[in-house]
């Protein structure tokens, strides 16, 4: 049996970090991605008895994760995993942060420099959650300042990809738009080889400097019945 008490009394000790950035109208968006919207639905200074809003919003929104099923058709049944079906506690787990805030613009980070982390820090073991921090948090802003987020960030080399799926991770984090680049996005996306093989991307994380080497990582989606992805509330505890 879980020891409920001792649990909660570390989890209450420990220091929480959330990773994740707030959802608001203007915030960065994928291009290709309908944007997020809050609307007023009902209020006390209308004369309504309680406060709700409305939110229209795309999946891939904000921190999310992407589900297999983002990247993987279901002519690959096996594979094409939608987000209700990604086991609840697949975010749950080991976090390791990977500084790469030496990378500019457009750069990858290479499997020898994952390599060199884990010689000068700990080995990638299978389930954990491995978070890049580029630094590309500092140029979120609303619209008009969410154009340098969204333009030519770091990324994620395919080799890179491959050791870490090798390593069968269960998931890998960024805080950018995206693992790719726009360049690796027009040409050899490393999105398909990860989801394919049932590594989670989860994107537009934020905080990650604030982070030791380890920690305990924690992140649930929305069960979306048939959802390529879902927003979710990163949390670090250490």
């Amino acid at each position: 049996m879980l020891d409920i008490s001792t649990l909660l009394s570390g989890l209450q000790s420990a220091r929480v970090v959330d990773l994740s950035q707030t959802l608001e109208e203007h915030i960065p968006h994928f291009p290709t991605h309908s944007k997020f919207f809050h609307n007023l639905w009902g209020s006390y200074w209308h004369g309504d008895r309680a406060l709700t809003y409305q939110l229209v919003m795309n999946e891939h929104n904000g921190t999310h994760v992407d589900a297999p099923a983002h990247f993987i058709s279901d002519r690959n049944a096996s594979a094409h995993v939608t987000i209700e079906r990604v086991p609840v506690a697949r975010l749950l787990g080991r976090g390791l942060r990977l500084d790469c805030r030496g990378l500019k613009e457009g750069d990858y980070v290479s499997r020898s420099h994952i390599e060199q982390w884990e010689a000068e820090h700990l080995a990638i073991a299978a389930g954990d959650i491995v978070l890049f921090n580029f630094g590309w948090s500092e140029h979120w802003g609303l619209r008009p300042q969410n154009r340098r987020y969204a333009s030519d960030w770091p990324g994620v080399s395919r080799e890179a990809a491959e050791y870490l799926v090798a390593k069968s991770v269960a998931a890998l984090g960024v805080d950018t738009l995206s693992p790719d680049p726009p360049a690796a996005l027009a040409s050899q996306p490393i999105h398909p080889l990860v989801l394919e093989r049932q590594v989670l991307i989860v994107e537009n994380l934020t905080r990650l400097d604030e982070l030791p080497d380890s920690f305990l990582f924690m992140a649930f989606p929305l069960k979306i019945q048939g959802g390529s992805g879902s927003p979710i509330r990163a949390v670090a505890f250490f």
